[in-house]
């Protein structure tokens, strides 16, 4: 790498960044730049980045998050070979030790000592893992839950000020679309599940983990219509169809690489409308652009800025099944 470029003359939209980690941790990368040219910045990269498949008109203005700071309820730490804790700095997996993180809830930054002290049994052990995380993440209930390498950890939402968003305006449609019945695919616990679903309305849920399963169950009120299914999303959507069930919108929240799987089925049952939530708009864009060669035109995308500070953003498209394609 060569030198560090030199600041001939700041951008008014330009602040000093709070955190002392920021250009080392690799984390974040927008620290340095105030909300609103954030805001600007995410917008463009979305439009850029989706040229070609959605038109600019089609995004809507991105929606920002409630909190900029310690809005994070789960982060994951690495521990280095010399029991540093911190995150892997940029583009590497050197661990950047840290004290405590400007994103993150504080109930989550006073457990770092307990999570040094929990690495340093664990390095004093003769034989030492190849590899060492912990996930903290916020209970609803305020408890702080440390999972080593992730191991049966809770499920929440990383941003519940965002995901609040999120879920109001998957509601304001849900309620001028009216569906009778939704499948929800990779549904997690219920994050939108019991706050979408209503009495009139079928529901399937459909979750490959057997603990956000058993979770989303728990919460299942008497005489709901809500029905779980534990599997892989495309295998139980496709046994759903084959069974003779039909759905007037596909609600779909894939992990961080997409939802490829599920596509070939849209494009063999054709359901009439999809509401894709993804957190990675390079893998948003391939399904996209598949989804579009299948039948399917973008209405609207929503972005929501779930990750203040850092260039990842979320988003909500509608695509509904174009005239004369037939289910």
């Amino acid at each position: 790498m060569g030198p560090h470029p030199e600041l001939l003359e700041a951008s008014p939209d330009r602040v000093a960044p709070p955190c002392p980690y920021f250009t080392h941790c690799g984390g974040c990368q927008l620290q340095h730049m105030n909300q609103a040219r954030q805001s600007l910045e995410k917008q463009s990269w979305l439009q850029n980045n989706l040229q070609g498949i959605v038109s600019d008109e089609k995004i809507l203005p991105l929606l920002p998050s409630p909190q900029a700071w310690n809005y994070r309820r789960r982060i994951q730490l690495h521990v280095g070979p010399k029991g540093e804790v911190g995150f892997y700095a940029v583009k590497s997996r050197q661990v950047i030790a840290i004290e405590s993180c400007a994103i993150a809830d504080p109930r989550l930054n006073a457990k770092l000592p307990e999570v040094h002290r929990l690495a340093s049994e664990v390095l004093a052990a003769p034989k030492r893992p190849a590899s060492l995380t912990y996930e903290l993440t916020l209970q609803d209930d305020g408890a702080v839950e440390i999972a080593r390498d992730g191991e049966g950890r809770s499920f929440v939402q990383v941003n519940p000020g965002a995901n609040q968003v999120l879920i109001e305006v998957l509601r304001k449609f849900l309620d001028q679309m009216r569906p009778r019945r939704v499948l929800e695919l990779f549904a997690g616990s219920g994050n939108f599940t019991y706050s979408l679903a209503s009495p009139e309305r079928e529901w399937l849920a459909v979750e490959s983990n057997p603990l956000a399963v058993a979770a989303g169950k728990a919460a299942l009120p008497e005489g709901s219509k809500i029905e779980w299914r534990q599997g892989e999303a495309a295998k139980v959507a496709d046994q759903a169809f084959q069974s003779g069930k039909t759905f007037d919108l596909i609600l779909l929240d894939p992990p961080r690489g997409g939802a490829e799987d599920c596509l070939p089925i849209f494009r063999k049952w054709r359901p009439p409308a999809i509401l894709y939530v993804s957190c990675h708009a390079p893998v948003l864009r391939r399904d996209l652009q598949v989804l579009k060669k299948s039948g399917y035109e973008t209405e609207w995308l929503q972005p929501i800025d779930f990750f203040p500070q850092t260039l990842n953003l979320e988003s909500l498209v509608l695509l509904r099944r174009q005239a004369g394609e037939s289910s």
